[in-house]
């Protein structure tokens, strides 16, 4: 069904850009922003994860955001606080594995529902979107210490470190971790516009579109180009068989960042956050000296 209609609305978008290029790409820009909620229902552990939470809502734009705080401590100010951001189609609680393990660890967690995700508010989003929902959040709580980013996620924590400047609000964070994150965003343009097997011309209205959104040039928003200037430490996670983005993507990004790259095989893209060695390998990562 979905790859009938997957056709059907590639068919008509390639029909309408033979008419009219912008009506084409306005449309194609729309689909392109709207994420699929394959939300499934919550296991039972995920729903005693979720009423352990402090559940609450932010404002971003027009956007109501869902917040999810866990203190590890009565006194959230005694321990590390780590924000954790999901990936596009997921929702908070995709780190279940990883949120129990940081608790016990005894670092504070905060998560949230990007816009037109899970408890959020909206139908469309893209990674500025997100980002100032992230930079939103932050004027909530004290202090973030490191930041953790599952795919969209990954690269949504890095543009918020660029957009504040590593400083405040986020001055205080000095790890972070991409797990099956992209680098480059004029990838995941192209990769649609060939998916939807749309001429050239939308492909640059996209990126004409990115530039009066973001103010800055497409060539310029990757994840490394973001942690360009990031003097703390970051981890690389991605699997070899990642199908949604390539392991490739992780090896460059780790290349430009001097990040540390820790490699899997067979969790896939999503599945990845849910293995053991990943869940340890991240909290020894936060749990090491130099996290102030």
């Amino acid at each position: 069904m979905q790859n009938t209609l997957k056709f059907v609305i590639a068919s008509i978008l390639r029909i309408l850009a033979k008419l009219s290029p912008k009506q084409s790409a306005n449309l194609a820009w729309s689909i392109f922003c709207r994420p699929l909620n394959r939300k499934k229902p919550l296991s039972n552990s995920e729903e005693k994860l979720i009423q352990q939470s402090q559940q609450f809502f932010i404002d971003s734009d027009e956007y109501r955001i869902a917040v999810y705080r866990w203190n590890a401590v009565e006194d959230a100010d005694l321990a590390k606080a780590i924000l954790l951001t999901h990936g596009w189609g997921g929702h908070a609680l995709n780190f279940s594995y990883i949120i129990k393990r940081l608790l016990a660890d005894g670092f504070n967690v905060i998560a949230f529902d990007g816009p037109a995700h899970g408890n959020s508010s909206g139908k469309q989003a893209n990674l500025l979107l997100n980002t100032q929902a992230l930079l939103a959040l932050t004027e909530h709580i004290p202090s973030i210490d490191a930041l953790v980013g599952h795919s969209f996620g990954a690269i949504t924590n890095a543009y918020a470190l660029d957009l504040a400047n590593y400083g405040d609000p986020l001055e205080n964070v000095n790890k972070i971790v991409l797990v099956s994150g992209p680098n480059r965003l004029a990838d995941i343009f192209a990769a649609f516009i060939q998916a939807m097997q749309l001429p050239e011309i939308i492909l640059e209205i996209f990126h004409q579109k990115l530039k009066s959104i973001a103010k800055r040039s497409i060539d310029s928003m990757s994840t490394a180009n973001f942690l360009r200037a990031f003097q703390g430490q970051i981890l690389v996670i991605h699997d070899h068989k990642d199908r949604v983005v390539p392991y490739s993507e992780a090896k460059t990004v780790a290349d430009l960042s001097a990040a540390r790259l820790f490699s899997t095989t067979g969790h896939g893209h999503g599945r990845i956050l849910h293995a053991d060695e990943v869940v340890e390998e991240i909290a020894n990562f936060l749990n090491s000296s130099t996290i102030r």
